[in-house]
This record gives structure tokens, C-alpha cells and sequence, in this order.
């Protein structure tokens, strides 16, 4: 799957991935970033003539993962292959018309059938209107948290394809093969190769099984995070 460009995504491992970059704040040159640069501005530092600055959402990541921000891919794509109701910090002000700001709007139920299906009223609402989620005073480090209230089921995506080790913020519960509920199972390493290359321990195991990480009491409420067990792998 070909990211938006600044994508923000919250990973599992202790690397940025080829293509990324660390949500640290670190500065990068415009003149080889020229498309992220129109992005994002000087919102997150940089003197806007030689540099600009990137998010630093360091602090806002649960121990031991990581935010990291898509340095390329598509420049203000008309939709976002998303799950449905997948919930993620971004640093740009406009983006994808199935991606709204999380602000405790309400929709219409009649016009949002599958978001209703998943989330249905799990944060407020009526017969007629579901309400989304307020994260607006969760929002960190510049950045606001956005929705796809479009998009598919998570347990066929045909068109969204996760990224190995990736971690989901799902306003539902809904767990599969390919997403695993973060909430420190143990795995058999013979059975889940590609990711255990990827975390290794660091959430805990040995021997012959590994641990996930254990999110359940880091998810904003109504919220559950995922870890992608079967994506595209990337390293």
C-alpha cells in the first residue's frame, strides 16, 4: 500500500521503516523534501527557507513504540484506503474527504451504514445520527486526531493493506487473524515468523513465543489498539 504523504502511523518496532521517518521533531532540508514541505510548513519548526521541522509526538507514544511520519506517497489523495473507523494523529490541516476530525460530530446513521455497523453509538448519538468520538483534548504535539468514517471491514480489507507490525486505533472490537488485540498475548514464534523479526521480545518471551504489546489501558475510551499480525512487510 502506497502511504499518504504525511501519513502518520504508530509502529511496533524500534526503527523508521524505508520511506519514513521518526515523529521526533528533527528538522529536514526543503530542497529534498519539497512535497512535504508544502504538507506541513513550518508548523512543527525551521526557518521555512533551508528547513522545516517534522511533529514530535516522542512523548505521545506508548512505551516502546513509535510515530513515524511518510516522507513519500500521494499528495492529498481525493479518499484514503482505511479501515472503517480507523482513528490516526495528523499534522495536516485539510486531508482526504473520508478522513474527518474526531470532534464529537454527529453523522447521519443512513449515510454512514458500515461506520454504524462497527461503532454504531458506542459515543452518543440517537435512531437517526451516530456521534464520533471527541479527541480533541487528546490531541498532542500539534497534531489532532482524524477518522475514516469511509472505508472497509476490518475483516476484509481488499483494499487497505496494513503494514507488518503497524498498530491500529479501532473504535471497535473486532479481532482476526490479521489483527491482533494489543493486549500482551503470548504468540508462538514458529507461527508468526515475520513479525517476531520485527519486535522480537521487546514486550516480552522467550524461548519459543513472544509478547505483543499490551495497550488496554493506553487506548482512549470506546478505543482498542491492534497490532497488524499479517500486512506487508517492511524493513
Amino acid at each position: 500500500m502506497t502511504p499518504m504523504l504525511a501519513q502518520i502511523a504508530l509502529f511496533s518496532f524500534d526503527f523508521a521503516p524505508q520511506g519514513w521517518s521518526f515523529c521526533d521533531g528533527k528538522l529536514l532540508p526543503i530542497a529534498q523534501n519539497d512535497a512535504l514541505f508544502m504538507m506541513l510548513g513550518t508548523t512543527f519548526g525551521g526557518d521555512g527557507e533551508s528547513t522545516f521541522g517534522l511533529p514530535n509526538l516522542t512523548a505521545a507514544a506508548p512505551p516502546n513504540l513509535h510515530y513515524c511520519i511518510s516522507l513519500f506517497g500521494a499528495f492529498k489523495p481525493a479518499s484514503y484506503e482505511a479501515l472503517i473507523g480507523e482513528t490516526m494523529l495528523t499534522g495536516v490541516p485539510l486531508g482526504p474527504k473520508n478522513l474527518v476530525q474526531a470532534t464529537g460530530q454527529l453523522l447521519p446513521k443512513a449515510q454512514y451504514p458500515l461506520l454504524n455497523q462497527y461503532m454504531g453509538t458506542r459515543f452518543g448519538g440517537n435512531d437517526q445520527n451516530l456521534a464520533l468520538p471527541d479527541l480533541g483534548s487528546q490531541a498532542t504535539g500539534g497534531c489532532q486526531y482524524w477518522i475514516a468514517v469511509q472505508g472497509e471491514p476490518p475483516d476484509n480489507p481488499v483494499g487497505r493493506a496494513p503494514l507488518l507490525g503497524e498498530i491500529l486505533l479501532l473504535p471497535y472490537q473486532q479481532p482476526s487473524n490479521a489483527l491482533l488485540l494489543c493486549d500482551g498475548a503470548q504468540l508462538p514464534i514458529a507461527q508468526n515468523t515475520a513479525l517476531y523479526s520485527l519486535i522480537g521480545t521487546t514486550f516480552g518471551g522467550s524461548g519459543t513465543n513472544f509478547n505483543i504489546p499490551n495497550l488496554t489501558s493506553a487506548a482512549p475510551t470506546g478505543y482498542s489498539y491492534y497490532i497488524v499480525a499479517e500486512g506487508v512487510f517492511l524493513k
